[in-house]
């Protein structure tokens, strides 16, 4: 956590009005958010991990716009290599359990499926997260 219990959050997020709808339902739940950033595709996020987020809450489908861009899963495991500390959320439609167990198991995130309560269950889980990470 940042100092000041501040958070930094990353949304990795192709859609970007679904992305914008989860930055202002995050900004309006939580007081003590430092920053939540919003990256299309992951690769723009990994760029920026010298800022060292607290959470990302990354898709797993990240190409609709670049056929070229990397998956979730590729973005997830350069960014628990490069920021182990980073808890990572992903938000996703993905229903192949394979990828699902991998993602929880291997990388342990937490996966959120995107229905009607995804954004309810991302707040949950911050809430969680900060503090555990507050008592650490």
């Amino acid at each position: 956590m940042n100092k000041n219990n501040q958070t930094t959050i990353f949304i990795v997020e192709d859609n970007e009005v679904y992305a914008k709808s989860l930055q202002g339902f995050i900004q309006t739940r939580f007081t003590n958010i430092k920053e939540i950033e919003i990256f299309s595709i992951g690769e723009l996020c990994l760029a920026e991990l010298h800022r060292n987020p607290d959470i990302v809450i990354i898709d797993y489908y990240l190409n609709s716009k670049f056929e070229e861009a990397h998956n979730g899963l590729e973005i997830i495991k350069r960014i628990t290599s490069e920021n182990p500390q980073t808890s990572i959320i992903v938000l996703s439609i993905q229903t192949d359990i394979n990828v699902i167990i991998e993602a929880i198991i291997q990388y342990g995130c937490i996966y959120v499926q995107k229905d009607k309560e995804a954004f309810n269950k991302v707040e949950q889980i911050i809430k969680k997260i900060k503090s555990s990470k507050r008592l650490a």
